[in-house]
């Protein structure tokens, strides 16, 4: 997997979530998995289609959920309910669109689907077996949260 498919996803994470919610987050160190099981409580996935295929999920354990979803209604929010759920699946859209509008500045088409939210602790993401898969997990004060990115080129 080239890393200029990596980096507009890592770029994206880090800025939106410290203008979106003022958290800071430090990228670690990136591991490549077949499937992921992570000690999240809440994912986005997103799909991407066209010259590459694949997908993007941003996984938070519920304080950093609750402290993004807070910031993006500007009000605190204690316990997962539709707002948060909403409100993860608007950040992980946000930050794939900005990673995707990277990638077709560098001239490829691609486009993205709606998010699709998992919620439940520790649960695992299952990925197509010929794509293979980033888990990039970033430290903030709050604690950590992952994205995986999972992208194949599409040669047509």
């Amino acid at each position: 997997m080239d890393i200029k498919y990596i980096n507009p996803f890592i770029e994206s994470t880090l800025n939106n979530l410290e203008q979106m919610a003022a958290l800071k987050a430090e990228k670690m160190d990136v591991t490549v998995v077949k499937e992921a099981k992570t000690n999240a409580d809440i994912s986005a996935v997103i799909g991407l289609s066209g010259e590459v295929t694949g997908s993007a999920v941003i996984s938070f354990p519920k304080g950093i959920a609750l402290a993004v979803a807070s910031a993006m209604f500007m009000e605190e929010l204690k316990e997962f309910n539709a707002d948060v759920k909403d409100a993860i699946g608007e950040f992980a859209n946000i930050v794939v669109g900005n990673a995707r509008n990277k990638l077709v500045d560098a001239g490829l088409d691609v486009t993205i689907s709606t998010p699709t939210i998992i919620v439940g602790s520790n649960h695992e993401i299952s990925h197509p077996q010929k794509i293979p898969f980033l888990v990039i997990p970033f430290k903030t004060s709050m604690g950590t949260f992952q994205i995986n990115i999972g992208i194949k080129e599409d040669k047509k």
